[in-house]
């Protein structure tokens, strides 16, 4: 028999925040982010249950991209971070994928190649995350050669991203807001600014994309707001089932380094699931854990293949039983509270060795 570790996925959630992501930007289109094997949830399996129903999907690579065209997605595709090489141009346009433009380079490709057909291109401007995109200067003059691109469909797009949209008092934000309207006032091509946090607590950025990521997947991208809150449901439940309890006598250590001592007489459960599957090894003692939708704790340090649960508040568990480590009835952001990880590289970091099952 196989590892008992599981992820079920709901395809009635994933299409419930999107209406609940669609209910804060009535008048936007919507380009979902599906990069990094959609949050963890799986490039493709996503990307099928949303086509059709979005503007776009988002993706970091060609390869990502040409993943989905064999699945026989049909949607527009993004590719977030350009073209890495000048074939990208070519396949982009043989596959009605769209290119973000950030570096001079990439433009120097697109007029030296000849592309089957005219592309759809965004041109990203950096307004304060100091990552991709070209300054203001330089992207008055990047704008004036792609608009004049006979390979270029017109008009273009203008994208920017936010550093710091899930604190909505930072002053950053509005310096970013004030250089993307001035730069955009005179334009006449489509815009997009809005990721998750900004979707739901800027709502004067949502222009005419926004571009969900972590909440498509049910997971707030606020410290302070829970899902719930926001009216969203976790997608993933990543689940497993207790494969040993043993007694252990007051004073016995719990695991890798002895971290945990048993202060009490107490039953001690052991799952399948541990940082080999994705479960983070920095979760600390006492990380929320459902048995049987009991309220447990994680003890000990999280070993490659287990991790071990103090099951006092369950004193009927054995061999067999259900486990959650989050998703339904578990917010991911809870267990996030108690390691150094956030819920983005948590979920991403589900390894292919848990068994993926979905549900209509």
């Amino acid at each position: 028999m196989s590892r008992l570790a599981i992820a079920t996925l709901s395809t009635e959630n994933l299409l419930h925040n999107l209406e609940v992501i669609k209910s804060y930007a009535k008048n936007s289109d919507i380009m979902c982010m599906v990069k990094a094997n959609a949050y963890g949830h799986g490039l493709r399996s996503v990307s099928m249950r949303l086509d059709g129903k979005v503007f776009s999907l988002g993706v970091a690579s060609v390869d990502e991209a040409l993943a989905l065209r064999k699945v026989n997605v049909k949607a527009p595709i993004t590719l977030m971070s350009g073209a890495f090489e000048a074939d990208d141009l070519f396949i982009a346009s043989c596959q009605n994928f769209h290119l973000i433009f950030h570096e001079e380079t990439q433009i120097n490709w697109l007029n030296n190649i000849k592309l089957p057909k005219p592309i759809k291109v965004w041109l990203k401007i950096d307004t304060g995350m100091g990552r991709l995109g070209f300054d203001i200067e330089s992207a008055k003059k990047a704008y004036e050669i792609l608009s004049k691109n006979s390979q270029v469909i017109q008009p273009i797009g203008i994208i920017s991203h936010f550093a710091c949209a899930d604190d909505l008092e930072s002053d950053l934000n509005k310096q970013q807001i004030v250089k993307f309207i001035e730069f955009t006032k005179d334009l006449p091509g489509p815009k997009t600014f809005a990721n998750s946090a900004a979707i739901f607590g800027l709502p004067d950025t949502h222009y005419d994309m926004v571009r969900p990521g972590i909440a498509i997947y049910g997971i707030s991208p606020f410290k302070d707001k829970t899902a719930s809150e926001l009216g969203l449901k976790p997608v993933m439940t990543l689940q497993t089932r207790l494969v040993s309890v043993t007694n252990a006598k007051k004073g016995s250590y719990i695991g890798y380094g002895s971290r945990f001592l048993c202060p009490e007489d107490m039953k001690i459960g052991v799952i399948a699931m541990g940082y080999g599957d994705g479960y983070p090894r920095t979760a600390r003692d006492g990380t929320p854990i459902l048995v049987n939708n009991k309220p447990c704790q994680l003890v000990g340090r999280v070993s490659m293949d287990m991790a071990m649960i103090d099951l006092r508040n369950c004193h009927d568990a054995k061999v067999g039983d259900p486990v959650i480590l989050w998703g339904d009835g578990l917010p991911i952001e809870k267990i996030a509270k108690h390691t150094d990880n956030i819920p983005y590289d948590i979920i991403c970091g589900v390894q292919q060795r848990v068994k993926f099952y979905w549900t209509v």
